[in-house]
């Protein structure tokens, strides 16, 4: 049932809304530059896949860390936005910390304030939404993932056009950093103020409801997949598949093409074909698609493979927190930072077993078993009453 609000907390809550959708398009904006430029730097330092999946395993390590830090210590007593504010100032030029990186030891030291903050941001920014969409009614959460999306998508198409025309990484990092700095500065003035957020004070430390856990494993496995395609697909491409450097970022931008157009009409297709269908048969669905077009070893076809996968996969992770959301019984920061804790640790295996496998396979092989996680992905059956959802698995 619709909560009424006032005029003055429906226009707090517009620009809370603009504010998030902002952080959240600049952050993965950042990442997915980065991301294309994974190779070039690892061509530069002469580093293994598996060393640059130790760097991943420490990213993801602390960003665990920064999850709880934030539904624990940070949001309770500042309030969302400012841990949002704080989270963009500590990311904003840890990627050209990574590009100035001397040496491997430097590589993996840097890469342990970018988890950290990403893990103090991804939380706030969440609980900030979900808040605002128990509070509203409206259906948010799919949107606040497209502006992630398109972020990404607009950084590995601009890494497209930086890699063969802009000789100076040091500069495009300098410039996103900045971006970010800016884009803190621009959240902190106009973002939802803590006075419209119902703050609770943190419960002492207990292990999620089995229901939350439930749910949180299967946000690992999406996460898991979403690292891989992030942190591998270009340099997959570019040795495996021999494709030119400038073309390293053509699986996530086609990734993120389907992920955005599936999250735009997302609300529609959850009222139309129920939550279950676009959270569950879809996701698998869109494995069997990527599974085949791997098979055909052809760039174009994987291109388009990965962007139904893109569309497939994108609304299972909102679905997650939205009946997450219903059921707990804990404050929405403390759900929200356990859910992203145990899902984010699909981000530290994930991506670092790949770079392991990668020593001994191959990068191919590994694109193979992503589908096929994918296509064992869980979907929902849900039945909803006033106090309870019964949820199982169902491995297909």
């Amino acid at each position: 049932m619709e909560t009424a609000i006032s005029k003055e907390e429906a226009k707090a809550y517009d620009r809370g809304i603009y504010a998030t959708f902002l952080g959240a398009f600049l952050v993965l904006f950042q990442i997915g530059i980065y991301f294309v430029y994974i190779p070039w730097n690892a061509e530069r330092l002469q580093i293994t896949e598996a060393e640059i999946g130790i760097g991943l395993f420490a990213f993801g390590l602390l960003n665990l860390i920064g999850n709880q830090t934030s539904g624990r210590l940070i949001v309770p007593r500042i309030g969302t936005k400012n841990s949002i504010v704080i989270g963009l100032l500590g990311i904003a030029y840890c990627p050209l910390l990574l590009i100035l990186a001397p040496s491997y030891q430097w590589f993996l030291i840097a890469f342990m304030p970018f988890g950290f903050f990403v893990g103090l941001f991804s939380p706030s920014s969440q609980s900030q939404i979900s808040m605002i969409e128990s509070k509203t009614s409206r259906v948010l959460t799919p949107l606040y993932h497209a502006a992630f999306s398109f972020g990404s998508l607009v950084g590995a198409f601009s890494a497209f056009f930086t890699i063969r025309y802009v000789d100076s990484p040091i500069l495009i990092f300098s410039i996103t950093g900045t971006a970010l700095i800016v884009g803190a500065l621009l959240i902190n003035k106009f973002g939802l103020d803590k006075s419209f957020e119902n703050l609770e004070k943190t419960p002492k430390f207990k292990l999620p409801k089995n229901s939350i856990l439930v749910f949180g494993i299967l946000m690992m496995l999406n996460y898991a997949t979403m690292g891989i395609i992030l942190d591998w697909s270009a340099l997959w491409l570019t040795k495996d598949l021999l494709v030119p450097l400038y073309l390293g970022g053509a699986i996530i931008f086609a990734f993120n093409i389907g992920e955005i157009s599936a999250r735009l009409i997302a609300s529609k297709m959850i009222k139309k074909l129920s939550e279950k269908f676009v959270g569950g048969y879809l996701s698998i669905a869109a494995g069997f698609v990527l599974f085949v077009s791997i098979l055909t070893s052809n760039f174009y076809l994987i291109v388009i493979g990965m962007l139904l996968f893109g569309f497939g996969t994108a609304n299972f992770i909102a679905i997650i927190f939205r009946l997450a959301i219903r059921v707990t019984d804990e404050p929405i920061n403390l759900t929200v930072a356990n859910l992203i804790t145990l899902g984010f640790s699909g981000f530290i295996f994930g991506p670092a077993l790949v770079g392991y496998l990668a020593e001994y396979l191959s990068l191919t092989f590994n694109m193979y078993l992503l589908s096929v996680v994918s296509v064992s992905y869980t979907h929902l059956r849900a039945h909803e009453t006033l106090r309870y959802l019964v949820c199982r698995l169902l491995l297909e």
